[in-house]
């Protein structure tokens, strides 16, 4: 399976009290309702329907220099990074 849907999925599916690691810091699911998950590292992650079928992840953004990126990009590359780390 592809390693960004497992991240979308385990942050998607996660509980309160979930968690991966993001270096050395432990980031956990703090709070959860129906359209928003909010993690203990001040990010809140907003769950978008697309069609009756289909969602998305979405947060606010940062801006570096004249770029601007969502948030939501770092977290799930701490999640595969995460994820590989439980692999081996």
């Amino acid at each position: 399976m592809n390693l960004n849907l497992q991240a979308n999925l385990f942050l998607y599916n996660g509980n309160v009290g979930d968690y991966y690691l993001s270096g050395d810091q432990k980031v956990e699911i703090t709070k959860r309702t129906k359209k928003r998950i909010y993690l203990s590292s001040g990010v809140m992650v907003s769950i978008k329907k697309l069609n009756d079928n289909s969602i998305y992840l979405d947060s606010k953004s940062v801006k570096q220099k004249n770029f601007s990126y969502p948030i939501i990009h770092q977290v799930l590359r701490d999640i595969e990074g995460y994820l590989i780390y439980k692999l081996y």
